[in-house]
């Protein structure tokens, strides 16, 4: 990776400019706002790619511009886009002073992902929420997890108290409902999607987009609860540096790096990111019922110890093979261990050892892209990802059952070995866009292919079978490919009348089969084969009532494949332990969105409205008694129709210049239609109708005061009551429990100085704590496990 980024460097460097002719045209002046000149504003002359940035003082210059009428555009975050029209001559200088509005609403982002069409966010027909990067590092959030931490509608959590898997809520649905993208492919699936939250960092973030509702018409499958896109940042017309440290509890420390650069053309842009964050292993809380029990060390690991590394690039070429094209070429690389279990005497540091989980992953990621533009006001778009995913993972399961199985003795050392999981993907998407009378039309296709291979040590258990206590190895290998074809028309009728028809027609097929290197069940592991074709259209409708005022409506149809289950992969699936019956049917879902958002000058405030019907939900359950006869100890299956229904409301405004406060409310409930198999017949029967871990009223909200050069921020994130299971090893101690509600609160403050930002901040101020635990069941798990935690840091913006 170390020497692929130095080439690219070279290259960079040495590429021929290609200079334009010197017309010793020359734009100075200033940017200014309120009276007071704005440093950092990106200053560009449209439809080239000749630019600037404003010095720390606010002042520019640009030299050799065309001759004659040109439009030069001011940008900057948390400012209107200004276009000012000048002309140009040829031996002679001319002065320009821009005057910025702010845009303490934001409203002057641009977003991509609803319609894969760039838009103004006021004016997207699909409502479109954005994580910006300046909120980012307000969050002080160093990965995905924490950047999507308080956003309305999504709830981020752990999974897993051992290992802390990661899984994000859209509208109450489940990771595997929401398509997570990056810089708008579907590269975040399968193994990634089991610790990636917590993997993919910021640094080279330039913003997050949420869409919410049916996505299936635009990304297939797995988009029931809406998308995700993670779009990386671009490099800026002058070059940048940007370093940073951070210091916290427990050694949570964090060095990054993100650097840009173009050539004197300004048609070849470099990124290149890095960032190293480390964790000590954290031990506050023990096995209880009652919070005075809970708030006891255990000496076993609440947080995993985690050493993670990544670094990427982004190759940026303008005007390649014709005018106006552009190419990108993108890289990254992950590298993550973590360890937990028992941390008396570092007996965790021992990956083989009862109680352990060590798990190291090691990801490469690679993107491509290409874009025209025609005369004719079309353009096409190509782009390719591939991806290559690596797990090497211990736990204890395999060194219990042996033991279990065999009077408390341990098997031999040479037979301990980890659960190994390789991933390969490749995915292509092609559109073609054009702009026809008052219609937008967009047509492409995409395809996917995965290949994921495992394999891992085991036992079998079954005290009714004739090979208990034998050892095995067991391999698997998982494939997967689809193509879809897809169509949308934006279609302006009115000035005021927006209609966003569109419609996927998607085919997948999929496959699973297990191999065991000795006879270990009486017959061998069925095959799963899954071919399915799916046709998910979509409606969106916008109806701008006033310029302030905008209602949007969608509906549309989504499902989900029955493949790459996060679940399954967390628990190390190399083995038959999770059944897949090819009878399995893809969930199908109808999704309703119905918004209404007001845009003040200082005030934004929006409604939105929403429910999804799910049919054929899967559900992970325990093995039937013919399943598991097959070895199996889980399995997949179709519980039952579900639905989600919600209000979500948001509220922003500029109290005064520095004040800013946001608060937001979601009202949910999420129910099958009939009582859970595993809890009939028991008093929790009625409670297991209702959807887990999906509160029924969540909120947030934050207040941030930024005199000149200082930032102070707070937010809090409440989380309202929910059902979540209990399944105890001890007979009749199982149970849902409806847990009370709780809020956790946050702070920062930073300052500053010339081109050096300080920090400090702390979350969980109150040093809330879940209030029971129970190690018998690593998924019961609904709060933070450890208290308050402090940061201190600084960040260095070095610029030309």
């Amino acid at each position: 990776m170390k020497k692929l980024m130095l080439i690219i460097m070279s290259l960079c460097l040495v590429f021929p400019s290609f200079a334009q002719g010197k017309t010793d045209a020359m734009l100075f002046g200033d940017v200014k706002c309120d009276g007071e000149h704005v440093p950092y504003v990106t200053i560009g002359v449209k439809n080239t790619s000749i630019g600037t940035t404003s010095d720390e003082s606010g002042h520019f210059k640009l030299a050799n511009l065309p001759l004659g009428k040109v439009t030069i555009v001011a940008s900057a975050l948390g400012y209107k886009t200004k276009e000012q029209q000048v002309v140009m001559k040829k031996n002679q200088a001319t002065e320009l002073y821009i005057v910025l509005e702010k845009d303490a609403m934001e409203l002057d982002q641009v977003v991509v992902t609803a319609t894969r069409t760039k838009h103004y966010i006021k004016n997207v027909p699909i409502r479109t929420e954005v994580i910006t990067a300046k909120a980012i590092e307000n969050k002080n959030a160093s990965n995905l997890f924490e950047a999507l931490e308080n956003t309305p509608g999504i709830r981020v959590e752990q999974q897993c108290q051992y290992c802390n898997f990661t899984m994000i809520r859209m509208q109450g649905l489940g990771s595997e409902n929401t398509q997570v993208l990056i810089n708008g492919q579907p590269i975040y699936s399968g193994l990634a999607a089991v610790y990636g939250l917590q993997q993919i960092g910021t640094d080279d973030v330039d913003r997050i987009e949420v869409i919410k509702g049916a996505g299936s018409a635009l990304y297939g499958s797995g988009a029931i609860a809406g998308a995700i896109n993670i779009i990386t940042k671009e490099p800026g017309f002058t070059p940048e540096t940007k370093l940073g440290m951070q210091f916290g509890s427990y050694g949570t420390n964090s060095y990054d790096v993100f650097s840009s650069l173009r050539n004197e053309k300004g048609n070849i842009g470099l990124t290149i990111s890095a960032q190293k964050l480390k964790g000590n292993a954290i031990d506050q809380t023990s096995e209880g019922s009652t919070l005075s029990e809970v708030k006891n060390k255990d000496g076993i690991s609440d947080r995993v110890a985690s050493n993670l590394n990544n670094g990427g690039f982004g190759l940026y070429v303008n005007d390649l093979f014709w005018k106006d094209d552009k190419l990108i070429v993108r890289g990254r690389y992950i590298y993550e261990k973590r360890e937990g279990g028992v941390m008396t005497d570092d007996y965790y540091k021992n990956p083989f050892t009862d109680g352990t989980e060590s798990i190291t992953t090691d990801r490469y990621e690679a993107e491509l892209s290409y874009s025209k533009p025609f005369a004719n006001s079309s353009e096409i778009d190509f782009s390719m990802a591939y991806t290559n995913h690596g797990r090497t993972a211990t736990n204890d399961t395999y060194l219990c059952d042996y033991m279990d199985t065999h009077d408390g003795d341990t098997p031999d050392i040479r037979n301990m070995r980890p659960y190994l999981a390789k991933e390969n993907s490749i995915t292509g998407t092609l559109t073609y866009d054009s702009k026809i009378g008052n219609h937008n039309l967009l047509v492409g296709a995409q395809g996917f292919n995965d290949g994921l291979a495992e394999s891992g040590m085991y036992v079998v258990v079954d005290p009714e079978s004739e090979y208990l206590g034998t050892s095995y190895k067991s391999t698997s290998n998982k494939s997967a490919h689809e193509f879809g074809l897809f169509i949308q028309d934006e279609w302006n009728i009115t000035k005021k009348i927006t209609a966003v028809p569109g419609v996927r027609l998607d085919y997948h097929h999929s496959e699973e089969n297990y191999k065991t290197d000795k006879e270990v069940f009486a017959t061998a592991f069925p095959e799963s084969k899954f071919d399915k074709t799916s046709f998910n259209p979509r409606l969106a409708l916008k109806y701008e009532i006033s310029r302030r005022v905008t209602l949007r409506a969608n509906v549309g149809t989504g499902f989900r494949a029955p493949y790459g289950f996060s679940e399954d992969l967390h628990l190390c699936s190399g083995s038959p332990r999770v059944w897949k019956s090819s009878s399995l049917k893809p969930e199908r879902s109808i999704s309703y969105n119905l918004s209404a958002d007001y845009y003040g000058r200082k005030v934004r405030f929006s409604v939105n409205l929403f429910r999804t019907d799910l049919k054929d939900k899967i559900a992970f359950v325990d093995a039937d008694a013919e399943v598991a006869s097959l070895g199996y100890d889980y399995q997949w299956e179709n519980i039952d129709d579900a639905f989600v229904q919600g209000i979500e409301t948001s509220f922003a405004a500029n109290l005064f210049s520095n004040l800013n406060l946001g608060i937001d409310m979601t009202f949910n409930q999420g129910k099958y239609d009939n009582p859970r198999e595993d809890w009939v017949g028991t008093e929790y029967e009625n409670d297991s109708k209702y959807i887990s871990r999906f509160p029924a009223v969540t909120g947030d909200i934050r207040l941030e005061y930024s005199p000149k050069t200082w930032v102070f921020s707070i937010d809090g994130d409440y989380q309202g009551r929910m059902y979540i299971d209990y399944y105890s090893e001890t007979g009749g101690m199982s149970k849902i429990k409806h847990t009370e509600p709780y809020m956790l609160f946050n702070a920062k403050v930073s300052k500053k100085i010339g081109c050096v930002r300080i920090y400090a901040a702390a979350k969980n101020i109150f040093g809330y704590i879940q209030p029971e635990k129970h190690l018998d069941d690593a998924a019961f798990m609904y709060a933070p496990m450890f208290g308050t935690m402090l940061y201190a840091g600084v960040i260095l913006n070095i610029t030309k």
